[in-house]
């Protein structure tokens, strides 16, 4: 994949689509017989890296540590996720969230869902420990706390044990940057205003609501409206 900038579309590429994914184990699941579909917008296999959209009919799942870094934006539909403990709690579309690797936690989904996601597999250092690592995360997306200015402010969310995938959001005032060398793969959900990314492809207008990706190691200018609040999940690769 060559391309600096890319547009998620929650149905999968234009004239492409979705592709029915495979079952998932039964010895894995409490209830429910699933039915999955998704595409990879972008994948590194070598390093257990890959993101997309993702939809689902309803399953439960056992009780157990979480198997990957997980960011996800909910599209469609609801979700509850169990703590050991007891704890529950409860998302929606428009809602985002992030299970950090090896997290005990059930996924319990009444029915269909939709999200985008951005999933990585790696090492868990030894000695990683931040708040992020304890709890199911989900970032504020209201706009509490995050008052737009005459200035860029942000705030970091989430920070997986390796350092290397972050979510965080911003809120930016009318701005424009030069183009510069892109330091992380970022999924970027523009929640209020408009980013306009500019690339060797061209220029590229994203409005509330919509998600962009821009590649790592690629060369992009931006530029955001008065109050434009950016949702944004970061994967820094070695490579």
């Amino acid at each position: 994949m060559t391309d600096a900038v890319l547009r998620f579309h929650g149905d999968g590429p234009p004239g492409k689509g979705m592709e029915r994914w495979e079952e998932m184990d039964p010895a894995e699941l409490m209830s429910g017989e699933p039915v999955q579909n998704g595409h990879t917008y972008h994948e590194i296999e070598a390093e257990g890296y890959l993101a997309g959209v993702w939809d689902c009919t309803a399953f439960v799942d056992h009780m157990g540590d979480y198997s990957v870094d997980e960011y996800m934006y909910l599209l469609e539909g609801t979700l509850i996720m169990r703590m050991p403990g007891g704890e529950e709690i409860h998302l929606k579309a428009g809602d985002a969230f992030v299970i950090p690797k090896g997290l005990k936690c059930q996924w319990e989904q009444p029915g269909y869902i939709k999200k985008f996601f951005m999933i990585l597999d790696g090492p868990v250092p030894e000695k990683g420990c931040n708040p992020s690592l304890t709890r199911i995360t989900v970032p504020d997306v209201s706009g509490g706390g995050m008052a737009a200015g005459s200035v860029s402010t942000e705030r970091v969310d989430f920070v997986n044990a390796a350092g290397n995938m972050q979510v965080r959001q911003s809120t930016h005032a009318a701005n424009a940057i030069p183009s510069l060398q892109v330091s992380a793969h970022q999924l970027i959900q523009v929640l209020e205003g408009s980013l306009t990314l500019t690339s060797d492809a061209g220029e590229e207008t994203f409005a509330a609501g919509e998600t962009a990706y821009l590649m790592q190691g690629s060369t992009v200018g931006w530029s955001t409206t008065n109050g434009t609040r950016l949702l944004t999940s970061s994967y820094c690769s070695p490579t």
